[in-house]
């Protein structure tokens, strides 16, 4: 049998554009397969975005901060974000709420298998899984991300990679109103480190020690510094309620591009993640968007789709600064939250900000080293 869309992954990215496609009246007829491999169920993870009220996931939302702290003080200010809250997502919640969906939906063909290549004619991509089934689809969406497709990259390529342990204490010790974005309280150790606090109660607590550099380290080394910040804390007698951990790519690379004439990277794959921040949940919802957008015009054709825009630059000419000297990350995030209003902050990121709204953020730094990125860049060819 053959479908109209096939989709690889049904993580969040995979799960968002399926719906997104079958909720399309103009798209009623077509049909969607879905291949997911075993034990993918994304549990274990947390999604995180910023969002006034109104939000179409709002339903979904485990728990919501109104004040953000981004220091390197042991009594750190928190600001507030209003009209924002930031807000998390449990992946148990996410998955719980749309395999049903996913499973039940007329249009929809879910199959638990694992993908051992897509050939790609003229006018159909040829999926063949490992049980040794082929399946068919005009237009295939692949979400699974490997770094290989970054190795040979003229851009610069970091990782934010991370560990995180939810705890529970056995006294009142959190602000669950209050998250930490960055605390770069913890030794650098010439890299960008910083312990990511999210508190969902007074006795319980999200800890993700986190870096942007190159390389990921030992996975002891995550939960000893996580640890030690907890004694520094003077937070004792907890216990270790979960653990996650995962590694998102920094990159300006197009990694948007089509992988083939009907194959199409999504979520972290098609570089769906801020190549600065790694923030994806909002960019996804956007994507899936457009790209429902174009298929309702163009039912057989692939997307084509591209962000080569200024905010794509702003994102190169950090990944330029962290890639040759990656101990200054911490000075240019606390710069920046210290002479910029989180609101501002928070905009831009979300690429909604104007150009003179921009000066005004770039000037919070030092603009030499970011005039000198640009310009070998701009030799370089963008």
């Amino acid at each position: 049998m053959s479908y109209d869309f096939a989709i690889i992954g049904a993580g969040a990215a995979g799960t968002l554009l399926a719906v997104e496609l079958v909720n399309r009246p103009s798209l009623a007829t077509k049909k969607v397969l879905i291949v997911d491999r075993e034990g993918g169920d994304y549990r274990d993870r947390t999604w995180c975005f910023w969002a006034e009220s109104g939000h179409s996931l709002d339903f979904l939302v485990k728990h919501s901060y109104t004040h953000i702290a981004v220091s390197d003080q042991y009594d750190k200010p928190y600001a507030s974000i209003h009209p924002y809250t930031y807000n998390r997502i449990e992946g148990a919640d996410f998955h719980d709420h749309y395999r049903p969906i996913l499973k039940n939906h007329p249009q929809i063909d879910f199959v638990q298998d694992e993908v051992e290549s897509i050939d790609s004619k003229k006018d159909m991509a040829h999926i063949h899984l490992t049980s040794g089934v082929s399946k068919s689809a005009k237009i295939c969406f692949d979400s699974r991300f490997s770094y290989n497709r970054l190795s040979a990259s003229k851009y610069p390529v970091l990782q934010q990679h991370f560990i995180g342990l939810e705890i529970e204490t056995n006294e009142a010790v959190f602000d669950s109103s209050k998250a930490d974005f960055m605390d770069f309280s913890v030794p650098q150790k010439g890299n960008t480190r910083f312990m990511y606090v999210l508190p969902t109660s007074a006795t319980r607590a999200l800890f993700e020690y986190t870096l942007f550099s190159h390389n990921p380290l030992k996975e002891s080394e995550y939960e000893e510094a996580i640890h030690e910040y907890l004694a520094l804390k003077e937070i004792a007698n907890y216990k270790v309620i979960s653990r996650e951990k995962g590694s998102i790519p920094m990159s300006s690379h197009p990694l948007w591009r089509p992988l083939s004439s009907r194959v199409l990277p999504i979520g972290l794959n098609g570089g769906w993640a801020k190549p600065s921040t790694g923030f994806a949940f909002n960019r996804s919802l956007q994507r899936v968007r457009q790209i429902a957008d174009y298929v309702e015009s163009n039912p057989e054709s692939l997307p084509r789709l591209k962000f080569k825009n200024r905010f794509w630059l702003y994102d190169l000419l950090l990944l330029d600064l962290l890639d040759r000297n990656n101990g200054e990350g911490s000075k240019l995030f606390l710069r920046l939250f210290e002479k910029c209003k989180p609101q501002l902050i928070l905009r831009f990121l979300d690429e909604k900000t104007n150009f003179l709204e921009e000066l005004l953020i770039m000037s919070a730094n030092r603009p030499i080293p970011f005039i000198q990125s640009f310009f070998r860049w701009l030799f370089k060819g963008l």
